[in-house]
């Protein structure tokens, strides 16, 4: 009988703690300098599915730099490639096998690249895109074959394949609420408004269970996760005490990795 007692008692325990919100520390992988020019803000960071090379942009203008880099930081692209598009979010499509990307208020392209995988065209493919504001930077659901856009505490959805919005794929972030802490009953989320103290261009999909959606937080320099099944907070990463963030831009997750850019250093800093 002790023994039942004591498997219960272990049981409770697992399950209490797979549900309680948990905090750790990143830890500093790796590091994409970018080359010198104009602009900066960073924009995204994306993978390449067919080499695994690590894509990232310096956003604001067409001409601005996108580099990729190998899996130790090293660049291996030309120095002088370009954006060639407005771009605000990135994302490598294995089905076309290429990159696509949302522009500055709402064109889609798809990237003509070479067997190096160079950028050296670029064709739009959907105009006017519902995106919640010009800025916005749309983040790659492979699975689904989805892009997701942050709207205020709201995670909106557009179809990949037809550029469409998926009004059902609506999800909402309890934002700051916890098992522990709940969100009272009557909770609306505010789509209007990110709240203050939050990146507002930009929400990062992980694709981990409980901790699909990531926020950043300029004020507590954290990394905030939260379950697409009931929107609450589920985990929080504690970023450098030092670290410089700002309220878009600048954010981004690839290869299982937190990128943060640095604007002083003009590089991306990855972490986990």
């Amino acid at each position: 009988m002790k023994f039942i007692y004591s498997i219960c008692f272990l049981f409770v325990i697992v399950q209490s703690s797979a549900h309680a919100q948990s905090t750790r520390e990143l830890r500093k992988s790796i590091e994409l300098i970018m080359p010198k020019g104009n602009g900066d803000n960073g924009g995204t960071v994306a993978v390449n599915l067919k080499n695994r090379n690590i894509y990232a942009t310096i956003v604001g203008n067409k001409t601005y730099s996108m580099a990729f880099f190998n899996n130790v930081g090293e660049m291996v692209s030309p120095p002088d490639l370009a954006l060639l598009a407005d771009i605000r979010g990135l994302w490598y499509n294995p089905v076309l096998k290429t990159f696509q990307a949302n522009t500055f208020g709402g064109n889609w392209v798809n990237y003509v690249i070479d067997d190096a995988g160079i950028p050296y065209d670029v064709k739009t493919v959907f105009n006017s895109v519902p995106q919640p504001i010009p800025n916005s930077v749309a983040v790659f659901n492979q699975r689904e074959n989805v892009v997701y856009f942050l709207k205020g505490s709201t995670v909106v959805t557009v179809d990949v394949g037809t550029g469409k919005p998926v009004p059902e794929k609506t999800y909402t972030l309890k934002i700051g609420y916890t098992k522990k802490n709940p969100a009272p009953a009557d909770y609306k989320a505010d789509s209007t408004k990110v709240p203050s103290n939050y990146n507002t261009t930009t929400v990062i999909f992980t694709g981990m269970t409980n901790a699909e959606f990531g926020l950043l937080n300029i004020a507590t320099k954290e990394i905030e996760l939260y379950s697409r099944q009931d929107g609450l907070l589920y985990q929080k990463l504690k970023l450098p005490k030092d670290i410089v963030l700002t309220e878009k831009f600048n954010f981004g997750f690839a290869n299982s990795t937190y990128f943060v850019f640095d604007k002083n250093k003009r590089r991306w800093v990855g972490y986990r």
